[in-house]
């Protein structure tokens, strides 16, 4: 390339580092999240995703090549012999556990019959049916959106945006959201690179239009988009704000509020599985102990650690 043409070319947009759009780059789609979900159940052959999820197999392949890549699956040759390939959860799959629990709980108290009444799952440890609650590990109290704050971390920064998956491409996976979540507006929530993020930013503060367009990077018509879905779906609301200028803010309502968990574990793995070396991009602090926090789940029952092998859904569930 010579050097006019190097100038011509326009560079990657770059955006602030962010542990959420990172670990979303990966989980933000709608055929991903399928695929992983039926791994956790015991998925492993190409041909039983495809009979399964009606996938087409040029996509299901592109996924599955990605899911190698970014260490969520390792690829091992068939017991049956042949050359035929078999795809298992590595590690960066098995953590991924809690931000898919936090989705399938969320889901149900929204759009299951019995809603915020009901208890989704079972602890082995101590027997009982009971809710998972978010809660700091080094004090062991409950985290909320309201007692938690994040600050620049080590690794704070600008990076090359991801361009997110074709949403128009995986409609034909919709028609799964209700055997996957119990509502199809719950899977295109979560199978989605923007709608996530933008639930994140609002979290920590950002309720603008501009303000998210600066921050995420988000095309504006894009972000328009989305913010009618979400007030669609009642998880954030619009005001006027009457101040030194007129403008309209978005709010979280207690359905968005609601997802802090799963963005807080959606964080989590995003610090560690997708980090560059030069450290977490945000610091989050317990502001009832005062110390940085790693958000795990506690068991409502008896107030044990819930640890991915001891939590069952109660029958029903998914």
């Amino acid at each position: 390339m010579s050097e006019k043409e190097a100038e011509l070319t326009p560079s990657p947009a770059m955006v602030a580092k962010y542990s959420v759009v990172r670990a979303l780059a990966v989980l933000g789609d709608t055929w991903t999240l399928l695929i992983v979900l039926s791994a956790f159940r015991g998925t492993s052959r190409f041909t039983d995703w495809q009979s399964e999820l009606d996938i087409p197999k040029a996509v299901l392949a592109n996924r599955l090549d990605r899911l190698v890549e970014v260490r969520v699956f390792t690829r091992r040759p068939s017991q049956a012999g042949g050359k035929r390939m078999e795809y298992f959860l590595d590690e960066a799959g098995l953590d991924l556990w809690e931000p898919l629990v936090a989705m399938l709980r969320w889901s149900r108290q929204w759009y299951g019959p019995e809603g915020h009444e009901s208890l989704h799952f079972h602890h082995e440890g101590c027997g009982a049916d009971s809710d998972l609650v978010l809660s700091c590990y080094t004090c062991a109290g409950p985290l909320t959106p309201f007692n938690t704050f994040a600050e620049p971390g080590p690794g704070e920064g600008l990076e090359a945006r991801v361009e997110p998956h074709s949403r128009r491409r995986a409609n034909s996976a919709i028609r799964h959201g209700e055997e996957a979540f119990g509502s199809s507006e719950a899977l295109t929530f979560f199978g989605d690179m923007w709608a996530p993020a933008i639930v994140a930013t609002a979290l920590r503060g950002g309720r603008r239009f501009n303000d998210l367009v600066s921050y995420l990077r988000i095309p504006p018509l894009v972000l328009s988009m989305r913010l009618k879905e979400l007030l669609a779906m009642g998880v954030i609301s619009r005001r006027t704000i009457e101040d030194s200028e007129r403008y309209e803010a978005f709010h979280l309502t207690r359905k968005g509020l609601d997802l802090f968990p799963y963005v807080a574990m959606i964080a989590k793995w995003g610090d560690k599985w997708c980090d560059d070396a030069s450290g977490v991009p945000l610091v989050f602090h317990h502001k009832d102990c005062g110390h940085e926090y790693t958000p795990v789940f506690r068991c409502s029952a008896c107030g044990g650690r819930i640890h991915r092998a001891d939590v069952k859904f109660l029958t029903g569930q998914p």
